[in-house]
């Protein structure tokens, strides 16, 4: 049958389901239609070439929308089964594929239509539960189906992503029904020959129903013209009192992508949900408790994502169409930079440490020499520690534009570092050991508080910060955040304790350590904020210990008792009361208590453990850490073979400063221990951390050195 006559069957069906009677015309819902297609991304929208697409970017509220389920990137058949669970989930893919991290996309086998006497069965349906409980998201497909069905509501498909988004979590579909108020159609796939798999030849089976199928057309731009005139007919076949979803739900191949959303019944607009909190990006979650909002139909509280609302925007389409475009085109540029970034970044480190070896074991001669070369260590080892928060602060200017991005963000970074590292050696800080030292970290912590409290823009789609694509966080603190929000503001407030602390103001000092840390921590937990759940568990020990030092306290076995409780009921206090809030406004501390509720929390465990181990054999990161601690062990603290104990000298001046690294010690090793991906955590912090004490060892080192008297003039006999 051709599909513009199915679609108009499926029209005629929902109209006949909906028309209201006088008594119910007030409290009906509209009818709802989601169209799911794959691969298409707003820069593909030509007004010539896809005329449905530029007509909803004109006249409905979009988005770009961010896909990813489970692997790198997402097959058309992960799509519909995400929708399907409402949780990331994914099919089996090729095996023994060239690129194992990243196999080809199997194609979606057809499913009978539904009749009115027999839904029918999914075919595969048993494998497609397999697979996705496999990957440890606790995504049950089937779930929408089920919900749908348990609320009375009838749903027809079309097109066989369209019929696993609808189906029950036995794999049965839905009876076709007259009264049907949802329409699910799948629209088509692209598959592009320029992306696929290493090692794989072009798709020739089809991966839609054959009435119109894009993935036979030759090339990427005639699939896109394919899709649109299945979206037009679709579009055309849908009630006018319809409220239409039309979403990009999967990659074109290997490489990820933001893709397209759009909402017709909303006005046009941006599109925003509680779940990324990001003007004009959603994710592919997000969908399922959509569907189900718009058809008045209660979410279920496994669902992971938040309802797509309209979000008001400029009346000019070509303003709107900017910003979906310039958060696709960052993302795909930053994407391409973030491995040479941190590449680069660990070797420059590396080369740091050599640098500042070689400085105290060369036998310098005293004076202007010796000064010159402890003064341009401790400057580049300033500029160092500046470049992690520059990161942060390039995407104020809009360096993906550039004709060469590379070389804009870069320009751009070098520009911050010098702000930075000249604000930390002119102030009127300069003269105190610590104050460089933690005018660089207090710049660190402020900027990134600061980014948090404003929407974390900032973060998305920086060297250092939130990858939309990954779509693991898209507000608050990720753990590189973290790690170097917590580092700078534990270094920042042990600068400011060891200063109190030389002008005899200890209990003053032992009070602004608390005072910063309830701050920091506050900033750090906050659902609205950083909402961050392992963050605490590390901060709250780490500053508590400090000022219990400072104090000039020691530390017991019951004062860690009690610093342990204080921690446990804090954090369990704040989560619990986010799980309170409505269920698509809590954030990962509220559905971590419902994961516990649930009896899912040991899968959650297992699967951060996972990623620690993982990423801990596998991440360049990881190199740092024991390198950077055998080079404080080894060069910083080494007895006089090295020219002298550079940090020994740091202490006597700073007495503080043991304090503060030691509790800057337990709070990247209690983070490491609980977060996932926490691998990150305490390499991230030493790249802000050895810099800081490296200029701090060099200024001992220098002061040390004019503070020696002068040797005296041999009298001549």
């Amino acid at each position: 049958m051709p599909r513009p006559l199915v679609y108009l069957l499926l029209a005629l069906a929902v109209l006949a389901g909906v028309a209201p009677t006088a008594a119910h015309a007030d409290t009906s819902p509209a009818p709802v239609v989601l169209i799911g297609l794959g691969g298409v991304r707003w820069s593909d929208v030509d007004a010539a070439r896809t005329p449905a697409l530029a007509a909803l970017a004109r006249e409905g509220a979009i988005g770009a929308l961010a896909v990813r389920s489970v692997r790198t990137s997402t097959c058309p058949l992960d799509g519909w089964l995400t929708i399907s669970a409402g949780r990331r989930a994914a099919g089996a893919r090729t095996p023994g594929a060239t690129e194992p991290g990243n196999p080809p996309c199997l194609p979606l086998p057809e499913q009978p239509l539904p009749t009115p006497q027999s839904g029918g069965q999914v075919a595969g349906w048993a494998q497609y539960r397999a697979a996705a409980e496999a990957e440890r998201y606790d995504a049950t497909v089937g779930l929408l189906g089920d919900t749908l069905a348990a609320a009375g509501v009838c749903a027809i498909a079309q097109g066989p992503g369209a019929a696993i988004a609808i189906a029950r979590s036995d794999g049965t579909l839905p009876r076709a029904g007259p009264n049907c108020l949802l329409t699910v159609v799948d629209a088509g796939s692209v598959r592009d020959p320029a992306d696929r798999p290493r090692g794989t030849a072009p798709a020739t089976t089809p991966s839609t129903a054959p009435a119109t199928n894009p993935s036979t057309a030759p090339d990427r731009r005639s699939q896109v013209a394919a899709i649109d005139a299945n979206v037009a007919a679709a579009l055309a076949a849908a009630p006018a009192s319809a409220r239409v979803v039309v979403a990009s739900i999967a990659d074109s191949g290997r490489t990820p992508n933001l893709q397209l959303v759009a909402v017709r019944g909303f006005g046009p607009g941006w599109l925003r949900s509680s779940s990324t909190r990001q003007v004009a990006l959603v994710q592919l979650t997000d969908l399922t408790p959509t569907v189900l909002g718009l058809l008045g139909v209660p979410a279920p509280d496994a669902l992971v994502g938040s309802p797509i609302r309209p979000l008001p925007a400029p009346t000019s389409a070509a303003e709107r169409l900017e910003k979906v475009l310039d958060l696709g085109l960052a993302s795909r540029a930053v994407a391409a930079l973030v491995p040479t970034f941190f590449t680069g970044l660990v070797l420059a480190q590396l080369l740091l440490y050599g640098a500042a070896a070689v400085a105290l074991r060369r036998r310098w001669a005293s004076g202007p020499a010796r000064d010159r070369v402890l003064a341009g260590v401790r400057r580049v080892a300033l500029v160092f520690a500046a470049v992690p928060v520059s990161t942060y602060l390039a995407n104020t200017v809009p360096w993906w534009r550039a004709e060469h991005p590379l070389l804009a963000i870069v320009a751009v970074v070098v520009a911050y570092v010098a702000a930075i590292s000249l604000v930390a050696q002119v102030g009127p800080w300069r003269r105190h050991p610590l104050g460089p030292f933690g005018a660089v970290a207090g710049l660190t912590a402020a900027i990134l508080a600061v980014d948090i409290v404003t929407g974390s823009r900032l973060q998305i789609s920086s060297l250092m910060g939130l990858q939309p694509v990954v779509a693991g966080r898209f507000y608050g603190f990720s753990n590189v955040t973290y790690a170097l929000f917590a580092t700078g503001a534990l270094l920042f407030t042990t600068a400011v304790a060891d200063h109190l602390v030389a002008a005899g103001r200890r209990r003053l000092a032992a009070a602004c350590v608390a005072a910063l840390g309830v701050v920091a921590t506050a900033l750090d937990v906050a659902p609205r904020w950083g909402s961050d759940f392992g963050g605490p568990i590390a901060m709250v020990p780490a500053f508590a210990v400090l000022t219990l030092l400072v104090l000039g306290s020691r530390l017991s076995l019951p004062k860690a008792l009690a610093i342990g409780a204080t921690t446990a009921v804090l954090l369990s206090a704040v989560s619990v009361a986010d799980w309170l809030r409505p269920a698509d406004e809590r954030t990962h501390l509220g559905r971590f208590v419902q994961t516990v509720i649930d009896g899912g929390a040991l899968q959650v465990i297992v699967r951060k453990a996972d990623q620690n181990v993982t990423i801990l054999f596998s991440s360049v990161l990881s190199v740092l850490v024991p390198v950077g601690a055998l080079f404080v062990a080894m060069v910083l603290m080494r007895p006089s073979s090295w020219g002298a104990r550079a940090l020994a000298l740091a202490y006597v001046r700073s007495p503080t400063l043991r304090q503060g690294l030691a509790c800057l010690l337990v709070l990247l090793g209690i983070g490491f221990a609980v977060n996932d991906s926490g691998t990150a955590i305490p390499a991230i912090g030493a790249m802000l951390a050895i810099p800081l004490v490296i200029a701090v060892s060099m200024r001992a080192l220098a002061d040390d050195a004019r503070s020696e008297p002068s040797p005296q003039p041999q009298s001549s006999p």
